[in-house]
This record gives structure tokens, C-alpha cells and sequence, in this order.
């Protein structure tokens, strides 16, 4: 397959070079003086710090795309590489589990995707004493954690930046002693080789859960399943697997824990009062309001799947419009929390979401956070709103 010029060397390596020059010699300057006045700030309660972030990294979203960058770590030879973590391998779903069954089993068919094993990191509280074996114990409560990333990017890597969403748990939950966080397998699409298009991040994070109950011996009503961005899309396809199937020693988690969770991938909502073109200004993505939110992620994650369903598919887009009908649609569902930033463009996602679980009598905790941006846990530089959001989730998750 062809690769774009920007791929290609010493082409990548040019335009590499003028980025980062452009943008700290011209760039940033530039945006430090047309941000001094509060009034040209995409929010005027941002400190100008802010500003000068949110647009690089308005700069960076599609980076990787471009010039084929890859979010990836080697899987560590030994625990010793990491600080405050432990590996493991999660063995993938028996071509005969009860576990592979219903929906998902009918979309690995048609997109020829087969289980595997994963790598997955344990994120361990300091201080807090876990078992030598990993065995969970009696009542204890645990987070299963599946990370964002438009389903083509990141990684549960602890040295990675959406590390700090677990650590963050952690630091504010006085309960939570440990989290899993399963390294799913990411999507890609041309120009890139096709690979991994859904369910395969669902299947993984789908023998995560079971790792959890059948092998660590956590009871399912202990365990939260919590998702970021695309991540989040994940956990409620996981959650809808659980609950929709009745399969045998693997019931529905106890919580799912949404955090400015993807779920319209049709992008659908698009006028001037949706979010996608009301926030359009204060996010950290730089796609036109018109064009489809996060492009080669939906491309990478549908595969050979018709694009209709992400309209269609209540697995890929429980937030749709086009979802009919909707009553019943969540019913079964554990208590839910959805947490979202007032000036994500996604937001509109987390709030139909919520209503939607309302309506189908979840219990559900709703918290939008005013000025933050998309997956706002993340940023450890987005403050006070992230520590006060983590406290919030924490005694929600201690309760």
C-alpha cells in the first residue's frame, strides 16, 4: 500500500522539523499575545496557560495520522521496569467460551476477527498491600479500566499520559486498591493496514473481565468497569455484552464509570445547537464542525462493517439518533456515572447517554464539568477541575 508523501522520509522528517519550529517560534508567540485580553479566549474564565495548551494540542489531534506516528510500549520484561504496577498476560476467549456468544460473536464473524491474547498492567496504590498470586480478596473492589485513544491511539502502558486517569482513581478513592487496565488491540485502516476493527478491543476487554472473576476471583458486583473517550464506547459495548447475555459465572459489573465517553459515531447532531458545532472553538480537536467526529478512528473501527451502522448499532452508538426503538435500550444496566466536560464537543454523547439510562430506570450520576475539555481526566495540567472531578468519582466509588 502506498503511503502518503508525509509518511515518507525525509518528508515526515521535514515537516516534523517546521512543525515544531513553526509553532514554538510563531505559533505559540502568536497565540500568547492574542490571548492576553480574556475576551479573545475561547473561554474566558481560562487562565491563558490554558489557551496556549488546548491550541497546541488543536495542532497535534491529527498528527499521527498524518505522518503514520504510533502510540506504542514494549511490553516490560519484568515488573521491575515499572513503578507502582505489575504485568500480566490476559489469555484470549476459547473459540467455545459461554463468553463468546450473542452480538459480538455474530460481528467477529463477519469481520474475520479472531481472540488473542493481551498484555494488561495492574495499577497498584501505594502503600496498599496485594496478594503475591494477584488473588483478589474478600469483597474487595476493583476497577477494570479501558483506555481512550479513538480507538487507533493509545495504550495501558503506566508510563503512558492516560496512566494518570487510573493513578488519579487511585489517589482519590479510598476503597479502590488496585486497577486493571487492559492493553486492547487498536484499530487502523488505510493508509495504514487494515486490523482489529470491532468487537477485537471488545473481545479483549471482554477476557479482562473474565481474568478478573474467573481467575483473580473478583465478584462481578465489585467490579467497575470505567472507560475514557473511545474507551468509554468500549466499556458500555462491554457492559451491553454482559448484560444482554446471560452467561454462565460472568454476570454484569457492579458500576460503569463513563468518562467523556465517544458513543454517536455517526456524528449525526449537527446543528448549531449541538455540542459537536457549539463547542466547536473550546476543544482540543481541530475537525470542522461539519466533517465526522474523529475520522480515521470510526473508519479503522467499523472495518468492512457498512457505515450505516454506526447510526444503526446500539454497540457502536448507543447515543445515535437514528437508534430505534430506545425504550429498553439500557434496561439492565448498572448504576452509572458520567462524567464530561461543558466544553467537549462530544458532550452531547454523555448527556443523551444519561438520559437514555434514566429513562430505562439506571441509576445514574451525572457530572458536567463546565470549562474542561475532552478527557479532561487525563491532563494533569487541567486543574482545579480534574482533582475536584477525581474526588467526586471517588467517593462516588467508595459509597
Amino acid at each position: 500500500m502506498a503511503q502518503p508523501l508525509l509518511r515518507r522520509q525525509p518528508f515526515k522528517g521535514a515537516y516534523l522539523a517546521y512543525l515544531v519550529l513553526s509553532t514554538l517560534f510563531v505559533r505559540v508567540p502568536l497565540w500568547y499575545i492574542w490571548f492576553l485580553p480574556r475576551s479573545n479566549r475561547p473561554k474566558a474564565s481560562w487562565p491563558l496557560s490554558r489557551c496556549i495548551r488546548v491550541m497546541l494540542m488543536r495542532e497535534l489531534t491529527g498528527l499521527p495520522t498524518r505522518v503514520g506516528l504510533k502510540s506504542t510500549h514494549d511490553v516490560p520484561k519484568s515488573d521491575s521496569e515499572l513503578k507502582d504496577a505489575k504485568f500480566v498476560w490476559v489469555e484470549g476467549l476459547p473459540e467455545d467460551a459461554d463468553a463468546f456468544c450473542g452480538g459480538v460473536r455474530k460481528a467477529a464473524e463477519t469481520a474475520g476477527v479472531k481472540t488473542e491474547r493481551v498484555p494488561a498492567y495492574w495499577y497498584i496504590k501505594p502503600g496498599s498491600t496485594v496478594p503475591q498470586d494477584l488473588k483478589a480478596k474478600t469483597g474487595e473492589t476493583t476497577i477494570l479500566h479501558i483506555h481512550g485513544g479513538a480507538f487507533h491511539l493509545g495504550t495501558a502502558h503506566p508510563d503512558s499520559t492516560i496512566s494518570s486517569i487510573a493513578r488519579g482513581l487511585l489517589a482519590h478513592s479510598k476503597k479502590v486498591e488496585r486497577i486493571l487496565a487492559v492493553d486492547y488491540r487498536l484499530s487502523a485502516t488505510a493508509p495504514d493496514p487494515p486490523a482489529n476493527p470491532f468487537p477485537a478491543a471488545v473481545l479483549d476487554s471482554l477476557a479482562a473481565y473474565q481474568y478478573l472473576v474467573k481467575d483473580v476471583g473478583f465478584e462481578p458486583r465489585n467490579i467497575i468497569v470505567a472507560g475514557d473517550s473511545a474507551g468509554g464506547n468500549i466499556a458500555f459495548a462491554l457492559v451491553r455484552h454482559l448484560v444482554e447475555n446471560a452467561i454462565p459465572g460472568l454476570t454484569p459489573p457492579g458500576r460503569l464509570l463513563s468518562l467523556s465517553s465517544w458513543l454517536d459515531l455517526s456524528s449525526s447532531r449537527t446543528t448549531p445547537e449541538a455540542s459537536l458545532a457549539r463547542n466547536f472553538a473550546t476543544d482540543i480537536f481541530s475537525t470542522s464542525p461539519k466533517n465526522a467526529f474523529g475520522g480515521y478512528g470510526i473508519l479503522s473501527y467499523l472495518g468492512p462493517l457498512d457505515r450505516e451502522q454506526a447510526k444503526t448499532n446500539r454497540y457502536l452508538s448507543p447515543s445515535s439518533p437514528h437508534l430505534d426503538p430506545l425504550e429498553g435500550l439500557f434496561k439492565g444496566f448498572p448504576p452509572t456515572f458520567v462524567s464530561a466536560g461543558g466544553a467537549e464537543k462530544i458532550l452531547d454523547d454523555s448527556l443523551v447517554a444519561a438520559d437514555r439510562l434514566k429513562a430505562d430506570g439506571v441509576q445514574v450520576t451525572v457530572d458536567v464539568v463546565p470549562d474542561a475539555v475532552h478527557d479532561f481526566m487525563v491532563f494533569t495540567w487541567h486543574e482545579p477541575e480534574r482533582t475536584e472531578a477525581l474526588k467526586r468519582v471517588g467517593k462516588w466509588l467508595d459509597d
